[in-house]
């Protein structure tokens, strides 16, 4: 989007108010004197774009809230299901049937996207990517923060077009047990067995919680064509595993925090599987220097083997060596040493301002000593810095910040941050300015295009216009330019990563909220096209310079529920989304047909002392959306799933106060 057309919106959007009511009249419109079930839900305060905790019509980033009472609802199955109801999100494939994200017409796998869980993160030192699926257990999860634009200049290198915060029940707001289970049943074959526990126990001065999440699913039951033509798999379900398991251990005593996670998921496609295992340790002390200082030092330790992989055959490399059925072809310890100390200090009541630095180093090990890396080991060192500052007037909330961030191995990346956003009445706005950045990961250094490789840096746009139209309900609009250049891109041809010149997208996203208290709706539109100017090939299609692969350009929403009465409600779904294209077999571009998906979901609610139940049924017109490939990599799309029919079970039992 040009910037002649941002400045044609921004001036719209300010005539639009202007002409419906001056300022005066803004500032002295009675506000409602009850909280409505819609107000409950935006005057949340949160942290995921600001170290100050602002509401989501203020803060500082565009914003999605998902609640646990909309997961519960939805009766939502994995992470796919959630992210699916949230604007500018598509799921495509990475390789091997490891699924990952597009977020706003672009693929943003790879250290696109930050996916966070009770701090904890998920992108995988390798590659940064985020394997999804039958994953995450959704039953657990309190709330999900969603930035849909750049977190750089928060959280750095790994959240160049967006962040996915989950906060799960037992980190934040259980004081009991919580017991779940979902299961999934296709036509001729089981979808999905998960279940978890959650333990926490809350108090003045401490506090603990424990989680354990276990699964047992397939990726597809449908038949596969391979890029080669081969249709001789009748069905995915016995060769297409998607095996999660997580436990989550974390301690807070004053102003201590602890936490420790393991994260195990295993994937396989028709010839090849792939696991993931992350050990991840977080030790940080929140210290009160005096009533206007917070001073935090923070340590973190990550010990990884991600994307661990082999085959189930025989096969022999393009050098000759010959790895037997089920030898790993590529294992890789990776570690992240990291610490940090930051400042949040309160000028004023008006005035908030946080900075400090970091240090982190990378280390990744050959596991099967067969010199990967030209050594058995590597390492590189990190240093950043980062401030940002809050001033809250009457007219407007600034916030004006940076990073900076210089590596030994690809060398610096300095990124700012400008917003200017308020919440008058029933009005709000917001106008967004943020550089963003990609830091190469391990492999993107290891498997560089003649040695060298750069930091991905992207120049995003954003403003949003929202006007809560009755206490009940609310209209956001937002329009979005994100500019990407240094793109790193992986050639399969050459098993090398390599800068393009530029790559980008704009468009518009709206959300429209009403909330009752017997009943809710949130309806979505998202609309997006590929830059003009863009020239990383990988991405494109070829004669269509509208679309990237995997990606569509416009994709709808309508998510309601009905409290039919205290225990019964009912859920309906409905996901619309536009053509998309893909590579079937070598050079053949495939138009795939736009899709729509229908759910329905029933639950009862506190049948017996804290039991839960759900039934529902996914895909109820059987419409098995596929996956494509999300860049030209040589691999066909994974077949979606046909009708899955849901079953949900918990129990929670809450502890004495």
């Amino acid at each position: 989007m040009s910037t002649t057309l941002i400045r044609v919106v921004i001036l719209f959007f300010i005539s639009f108010s202007v002409a419906a009511q001056d300022l005066d009249s803004l500032l002295n419109m009675s506000a409602y004197t009850q909280e409505s079930e819609l107000q409950k839900v935006l005057n949340q305060n949160l942290t995921v774009s600001s170290a100050k905790a602002l509401t989501t019509r203020e803060t500082p980033g565009i914003i999605s809230l998902i609640t646990a009472e909309e997961i519960q609802n939805a009766g939502a199955r994995d992470i796919i299901d959630i992210l699916r109801l949230v604007p500018g999100f598509e799921i495509a494939q990475d390789l091997q049937f490891v699924l990952g994200m597009g977020l706003r017409g672009s693929w943003a796998n790879e250290g696109k996207v930050l996916v966070m869980m009770d701090g904890q993160p998920f992108n995988e030192l390798l590659y940064q990517g985020v394997a999804l699926g039958n994953r995450f257990p959704v039953d657990a999860i309190e709330r999900i923060e969603i930035i849909r634009g750049p977190g750089s200049a928060i959280y750095g290198g790994s959240a160049e077009y967006g962040v996915i915060n989950i906060i799960t029940k037992a980190a934040d707001k259980l004081n009991g047990v919580h017991v779940f289970g979902v299961s999934g049943f296709h036509s001729n074959n089981i979808g999905r067995i998960n279940g978890g526990v959650s333990v926490a126990q809350k108090k003045d001065n401490i506090s603990w919680d424990l989680s354990f999440f276990k699964g047992k699913g397939i990726v597809s039951d449908r038949p596969f064509t391979d890029f080669n033509g081969d249709t001789t798999l009748s069905s995915l379900a016995n060769v297409a595993d998607s095996d999660p398991m997580n436990l989550n251990v974390g301690l807070k005593a004053k102003g201590f925090q602890i936490r420790g996670m393991y994260d195990e998921f295993k994937t396989s496609d028709p010839f090849t599987y792939v696991n993931f295992r992350n050990y991840a340790v977080d030790v940080k002390y929140d210290y009160k220097a005096s009533k206007k200082l917070l001073i935090t030092p923070q340590l973190k330790y990550y010990n990884q083997i991600p994307f661990q992989y082999g085959y189930f055959d025989t096969f022999t490399d393009v050098d000759g060596t010959v790895y037997e059925a089920d030898e790993d072809y590529l294992k890789v310890r990776a570690e992240r040493y990291y610490g940090s100390l930051s400042f949040v200090y309160d000028l004023s009541r008006k005035v908030n301002i946080n900075f400090g630095g970091l240090y982190f180093q990378d280390k990744a090990t050959d596991l099967l000593k067969s010199d990967y890396f030209g050594a058995n080991k590597v390492s590189f060192n990190n240093v950043g810095f980062f401030a940002q500052s809050l001033l809250k007037h009457r007219l407007v909330n600034a916030t004006l910040g940076f990073r900076y961030e210089r590596n030994n191995a690809y060398g610096d990346a300095f990124v700012p941050r400008v917003a200017l956003t308020k919440k008058i009445e029933n009005l709000h706005f917001k106008i967004l300015y943020s550089q963003s950045f990609r830091a190469p990961s391990i492999e993107n250094i290891n498997l560089a295009y003649e040695g060298k490789i750069k930091p991905e840096q992207s120049q995003v746009f954003e403003t949003e216009i929202g006007y809560q139209f009755t206490p009940e309900m609310l209209l956001a609009v937002n329009v979005f330019s994100l500019r990407t250049k240094d793109v790193i891109v992986y050639l399969v041809s050459d098993d090398v990563y390599k800068n393009y010149p530029k790559s980008g997208s704009y468009g518009v996203e709206m959300v429209y909220s009403v909330r009752k208290s017997n009943w809710y709706t949130n309806l979505t539109y998202s609309f997006s096209r590929a830059g003009k100017s863009s020239d990383a090939d990988p991405y494109e299609i070829p004669g269509l310079r509208d679309q990237y692969l995997a990606m569509t350009s416009h994709k709808f929403t309508l998510n309601t529920n009905f409290y039919i009465n205290k225990s019964i409600s009912l859920n309906p779904t409905f996901i619309g989304v536009g053509k998309r294209y893909a590579y079937t077999a070598p050079d053949v571009i495939t138009k795939l047909d736009p899709y729509f998906l229908a759910n329905v979901f029933l639950n009862f609610k506190e049948i017996y002392k804290g039991f839960t139940a759900g039934v529902g049924v996914y895909d109820l017109f059987n419409e098995k959306p596929s996956f494509p490939q999300g860049y030209n990599g040589d691999y066909a799309p994974v077949p979606g799933r046909s009708r899955e029919f849901v079953l949900k079970l918990s129990y929670q039992l809450n502890f004495k106060k």
